[in-house]
């Protein structure tokens, strides 16, 4: 297990560092593409601003960050809580960062057939997803064990 971690250089601490980075910059990065336009705060006429709705990477880029945003509060929330417990957590640690990154990305930018996306038998966002499946029951467990 130290030898993961030492390798990987997560922890749950910087995990939550993390996952609150890329939060911030999904969160930037929308409303940079979409808010101002959306909002009506650059001018645009309402027959432009019903394209962005029903564009598919409209649709499956907030898809993704509502998904997104369902599970890193979550997931810091445990992370931090390990780490103030002073609980490393390495391969929950990655497992939590890495599958949000992976899922999200891929989810937003690839997405499915079904979304405008790739038609390969497996998505591509759902190695991240399965990531996150794993961690969340391996961060439980830690919570748990750290009370």
């Amino acid at each position: 297990m130290d030898s993961f971690a030492n390798a990987v250089k997560l922890n749950s601490g910087t995990a939550a560092v993390g996952l609150l980075a890329h939060t911030f910059a999904i969160k930037a990065l929308t409303t940079a593409q979409f808010r101002d336009k959306t909002t009506g705060v650059t001018k645009i006429s309402t027959a432009e601003r019903e394209k962005i709705f029903k564009s598919w990477y409209y649709q499956r880029w907030c898809a993704a960050q509502l998904n997104e945003t369902e599970y890193a509060s979550v997931f810091i929330a445990g992370l931090l809580f390990l780490h103030s417990k002073g609980v490393a957590a390495p391969i929950t640690s990655t497992l939590c960062l890495v599958g949000q990154i992976w899922y999200f990305w891929l989810r937003a930018l690839v997405g499915h057939v079904h979304e405008g996306g790739t038609s390969t038998p497996l998505p591509p966002y759902v190695p991240g997803g399965v990531m996150r499946y794993v961690a969340f029951p391996l961060l439980i467990k830690g919570v748990y064990d750290a009370l």
